[in-house]
C-alpha cells in the first residue's frame, strides 16, 4: 500500500468526512489500481468507523458513476465477513445495477460472505430470486458459487421458477 493511501486511512480514522474527497476521488479514477486503493482505504476505515463508512456507502451506491457505485460494494468487504446484515442497505440499492463492474462486486462479496456464513447468502438469494429482474438474476448465478451444490441447486430451481 502506497504512502498516500496509508495517509488517507490515518485521515478517515481520526475523521471519516476529513478522508472521503480523497477517496471518492481515487474511487472515480481510470486507473484500476487508483479505484482499489479507494476501496481498500474504506475496508481499512471500516475496522473502526463501520456504521459512519455503511452510512456513507449507502449515499455512494446511488451515485451516477458506476466506479462510485462499485467502491460502494467494494468498500464494504470487511464489514461484509464480519456483519453481513449491515451491508443490505447498500447491496440493496445496487442488486438490479445494469453495470457489469457492479454486479461482479455484489456477487464477489456474496461468494466472500459464504465462506462463513452460507445461510445468510442463500436466505437473501432465495427472497432475490422471486425479483425477474436479469441483473439480480445474474448476480444470485454468480455469487452463489461457493455455496454447496444442493444450495446452487435450490436456486437454480428457484431462478427457473
Amino acid at each position: 500500500m502506497i504512502d498516500d493511501v496509508r495517509g488517507i486511512i490515518e485521515k478517515g480514522i481520526h475523521s471519516l468526512s476529513d478522508a472521503l474527497p480523497e477517496i471518492r476521488k481515487l474511487a472515480m479514477d481510470e486507473d484500476w489500481k487508483k479505484r482499489e486503493d479507494a476501496a481498500t482505504a474504506l475496508v481499512e476505515i471500516s475496522k473502526k468507523r463501520e456504521d459512519e463508512v455503511i452510512q456513507e456507502m449507502i449515499i455512494w451506491a446511488g451515485d451516477v458513476d458506476p466506479n462510485i457505485r462499485r467502491v460502494a460494494s467494494e468498500g464494504l468487504r470487511g464489514v461484509a465477513r464480519r456483519n453481513p446484515e449491515k451491508i443490505l442497505p447498500v447491496i440493496d440499492k445496487l442488486k438490479a445495477d445494469d453495470s457489469i463492474y457492479v454486479k461482479k462486486s455484489i456477487a464477489a462479496l456474496f461468494r466472500a460472505i459464504s465462506k462463513r456464513n452460507a445461510e445468510f447468502v442463500l436466505d437473501l438469494c432465495r427472497k432475490w430470486t422471486k425479483s425477474k429482474n436479469k441483473n439480480i438474476q445474474w448476480i444470485i448465478k454468480d455469487g452463489m458459487k461457493k455455496l454447496s451444490l444442493g444450495q446452487q441447486e435450490e436456486l437454480k430451481s428457484l431462478l427457473s421458477e
